[in-house]
């Protein structure tokens, strides 16, 4: 079963009477994207950052905005979540073409609480790709 359809039957499934309901992300954001790359030949942190905005909504999907100049690509698409992962299909993104930007694209841990969306993965142990959002509006 493919990912995306597992990511949509676990978010859709009800909860049972004794479990916290799962608060999924909707609405507008602000906040900014950080690259940690972690150099294993000085041992020291370097980090790039971006302010972004996003817009999530179930029925239209997602749309980043923003800073989009240099380090994060502005896109939008579709995405899915659970209680623990979000998986988002960047309908700009294209795994052939040169990379020159990151874009919000695949399978991310994250932390929603209402207000405050962490939004994150690792590559390796070198590469932290983070996004830090507050919920502007519904």
């Amino acid at each position: 079963m493919p990912l995306m359809a597992v990511l949509l039957i676990t978010a859709c499934s009800k909860t049972s009477n004794n479990s916290t309901p799962v608060v999924l992300p909707t609405g507008n954001f602000t906040g900014q994207f950080l690259r940690v790359h972690y150099n294993k030949t000085n041992l020291k942190y370097d980090t790039l950052k971006a302010n972004l905005n996003l817009a999530m909504a179930q029925s239209t999907g997602f749309a980043i905005t923003g800073d989009t100049s240099t380090l994060h690509a502005g896109s939008y698409g579709s995405y899915a979540a659970n209680a623990y992962y979000i998986q988002f299909v960047d309908a700009t993104y294209s795994a052939a073409a040169p990379f020159t930007k990151y874009h919000l694209s695949g399978v991310y841990n994250y932390t929603y609480d209402g207000s405050t969306l962490g939004i994150y993965i690792i590559y390796g142990d070198t590469v932290k790709l983070q996004y830090n959002f507050k919920k502007t509006t519904n």
